[in-house]
């Protein structure tokens, strides 16, 4: 499953167009974690998960996906953002928060 997450950042970070010096300045973290990460060579903390998860606007499950095809499936619905500075994230973060939570209930409204 470490595959998985590893193959799931890497390939929503280039989807949307950033470097791993972006990514890691938006977690506040150092940009070898990225690559560690991206390769599996390090376990991701639930904390960077979910940070992930919004910024990308995906439900965090998709990190959990049995498949490399159905995790796969979650970056093809990426959008690439041009000319993004770390600001622009912050935002981006926090709108993915409202959709993922729109979306939640919506679900429960619609018995889904």
């Amino acid at each position: 499953m470490e595959t998985i997450k590893g193959l799931v950042i890497k390939g929503l970070r280039e989807r949307y167009g950033y470097t791993q010096d972006k990514l890691a300045s938006f977690l506040d973290i150092k940009r070898e974690m990225i690559s560690f990460y991206e390769n599996n060579e390090r376990e991701v903390p639930l904390e960077v998960l979910e940070k992930l998860s919004d910024l990308f606007g995906v439900e965090l499950d998709v990190f959990f996906s049995e498949t490399a095809e159905e995790a796969m499936a979650e970056v093809v619905f990426a959008f690439r953002k041009d000319a993004v500075n770390e600001s622009d994230m912050e935002k981006l973060s926090e709108f993915g928060k409202i959709v993922k939570n729109y979306i939640k209930i919506n679900r429960l409204y619609n018995g889904i």
